[in-house]
């Protein structure tokens, strides 16, 4: 089965077979969810140029060296990093190679919205990631609450400013902010300035590593200007597109957004890629996490030990947090009827 990029490049060889390709200058960029909103972003800053997107999310049958060979006629590449799999014959490291000019794109990763957000990777399955109502997004909470034995209704009572202070969700800015700086510099970008706006109009991102189309649009904006390339002015709103709010949206929990001046929901949107046919599901707190245990309960307890499972099983403290928050809420909740 072809993937994403194999049609790409079937596409970008046959118009130039037929002598179709307009633009300059030529503009390729190649990654993962997060490259369309920099393609895009790209074309609307130099709407004359010719900008082609390299998508790189499933295996596929293409080669690096076809890849290569194709990307080698552009005036410019710009590309996320990618492991070694997805194109047969390397990673970035191995197009690097071939390809010494190509710009490194930082991946927008950033969990000071999100510290509950954890991945469960399947070890019976190469690590292949356990989906839920929220794709490969699960709550740690839910998950430990789960393996502890609690109930829905127990697990929904943990969420609240007391348990995520004792886990310590509200001190994970700073190090989400520093290390998302520490990507962008890599790439040679300083998107110090970035985060303080983007920090400052709300939670910018969709889940720890989907941001939103605007942040997107800036890294594009300082992609060109890194290398040299003069911009038209636009307001960026008056033409968004959002091709990642297509997937899954991991709400940023109302205590966390708070304590930034904003505000959260505890509303889970799933993903929807047929807008034509379908609006779309939500789930609230509840619903998510019946719909999480009820993918747990199809799996074993070793298929779900996360490494933030293992530590917390690890630490006495971690459940009798669990134990008293769950009680001491559902004591409250009766107390008030």
């Amino acid at each position: 089965m072809l993937s994403e990029i194999d049609h790409q490049l079937l596409h970008v060889w046959g118009r130039r077979l037929l002598g179709r390709e307009k633009g300059a200058p030529r503009i390729a960029v190649v990654g993962n969810c997060q490259s369309f909103g920099i393609a895009y972003g790209m074309k609307l800053l130099i709407p004359r140029a010719h900008v082609d997107r390299f998508t790189i999310v499933r295996k596929g049958l293409s080669t690096l060296d076809m890849l290569a060979k194709t990307l080698s006629s552009y005036d410019h590449v710009f590309s996320l990093e990618f492991q070694p799999g997805f194109v047969r014959g390397g990673g970035w490291e191995e197009l690097k190679a071939l390809l010494p000019d190509v710009a490194s794109i930082p991946s927008i990763v950033f969990s000071g919205f999100h510290p509950d957000t954890i991945y469960v990777l399947d070890p019976t399955r190469s690590g292949f990631p356990i989906e839920g109502p929220t794709g490969p997004y699960h709550s740690a909470i839910a998950l430990f609450a789960y393996l502890r034995g609690m109930s829905v209704e127990q697990t929904v009572s943990l969420y609240g400013a007391p348990l995520f202070e004792a886990l310590g969700y509200f001190d994970v800015w700073e190090d989400s902010a520093r290390e998302f700086l520490e990507l962008a510099r890599a790439s040679g970008l300083d998107l110090s300035a970035e985060l303080i706006r983007w920090s400052r109009s709300g939670p910018f991102m969709y889940s720890m590593n989907h941001p939103k189309a605007f942040v997107l649009f800036d890294v594009a904006k300082a992609l060109l200007a890194k290398v040299g390339m003069k911009t038209d002015p636009v307001e960026f709103g008056d033409f968004a597109v959002d091709d990642i709010v297509r997937g899954v949206v991991f709400p940023v929990y109302p205590e966390i957004a708070e304590r930034y001046g904003h505000r959260g929901s505890y509303l889970f949107k799933r993903s929807n890629y047929r807008l034509a046919r379908f609006v779309g599901e939500f789930d609230d707190l509840r619903g998510f996490v019946e719909g999480s245990f009820a993918v747990f309960a199809e799996h074993q307890r070793a298929q779900l030990m996360t490494s933030r499972m293992l530590e917390w099983e690890a630490d006495p403290t971690v459940a009798r947090l669990f134990d008293f928050h769950a009680a001491d809420a559902i004591t409250k909740k009766y107390a008030r009827a």
